[in-house]
């Protein structure tokens, strides 16, 4: 998993991305919990692949996010 923008706490960034509660969820959960893919499938009922696939979305969607962010701060 390559999660960057200033790795602060990227829970920070979820109310700013556009995913599922259940996905949001998913990424908390990881983020916080540090468990892995197969654990927090089971848990949701999903493959471990299905996991990570949303932690790939996640990691797109905030550095979308993110890019968007600096270019406005650097239009001010």
């Amino acid at each position: 998993m390559i999660f960057k923008p200033e790795e602060d706490n990227l829970t920070n960034y979820l109310p700013d991305v556009n995913m599922s509660e259940r996905d949001k969820q998913i990424v908390q959960k990881y983020l916080t919990q540090k468990t892995t893919y197969k654990k927090l499938g089971e848990v949701y009922g999903i493959s471990g692949e299905r996991v990570r696939q949303i932690l790939v979305k996640f990691n797109r969607k905030v550095w979308a996010a993110y890019l968007k962010k600096k270019r406005e701060e650097e239009r001010s």
